[in-house]
């Protein structure tokens, strides 16, 4: 009958399954599919947690398409599909006029920062305190 919602086994087949996408991706990376985010230090390119994934890449045609492919992989794979429309791009650095063509390809609404991520407010300025308030 599958699994459910709730069911003991859950949370261990999400933890194999995200590390599988953290692994192609980490894979991609070495095979210089992928850009290395960081020049000197390896620096992950997902974060994952419960149904949130946040994924980190150069705004490059290359990169974008790089993703998307190996979000399609994986979909294909596991029947987990990204939904697109639900999902957003935003840039951290650089320059937007730059980087719509690869943002574009993505499909996904593009938003500027700040943003929230499982509830905390992410901005590249120092967070303020009340920020954190519920």
């Amino acid at each position: 009958q599958g699994l459910r919602q709730g069911d003991p086994m859950s949370p261990q087949l999400f933890v194999l399954t995200m590390d599988t996408l953290g692994r192609l991706l980490r894979r991609a990376t070495e095979l210089r599919i992928l850009q290395q985010l960081h020049p000197q230090r390896p620096i992950p390119s997902v974060s994952l947690y419960a149904d949130d994934v946040v994924l980190f890449c150069h705004p490059t045609l290359g990169d974008t398409s790089a993703v998307r492919s190996i979000l399609q992989l994986f979909g294909r794979a596991y029947g987990l599909h990204v939904n697109f429309l639900k999902s957003s791009a935003t840039l951290i650095r650089g320059d937007a006029e730059d980087a719509a063509p690869a943002l574009d390809l993505l499909g996904c609404p593009m938003v500027e920062m700040p943003i929230t991520y499982l509830g905390i407010p992410l901005t590249l300025r120092d967070p303020l305190l009340p920020s954190f308030n519920p």
